[in-house]
């Protein structure tokens, strides 16, 4: 998102209908992991997006992530 307009930068499409969680990883930072849901699909839906219920390793994003912190909880 542009932090001045509040507008999406780019898309990346992912061939499943339920994405779950997003994260950035690698040594750089800069892939990005996603992951998506399968249950209450149905035959139709499963058929037409087998990988649903797996992890997506997208790269070339042209973006980077930021480390994480550590925290006492």
């Amino acid at each position: 998102m542009d932090p001045e307009s509040g507008k999406p930068l780019g898309h990346i499409k992912i061939p499943a209908p339920h994405v779950t969680s997003v994260a950035f990883g690698g040594p750089q930072l800069d892939e990005l992991y996603v992951t998506t849901a399968r249950t209450k699909l149905s035959e139709e839906q499963l058929k037409k997006y087998p990988g649903s219920g797996t992890t997506f390793h997208v790269t070339g994003v042209g973006v980077k992530g930021y480390p994480g912190q550590t925290a006492k909880l």
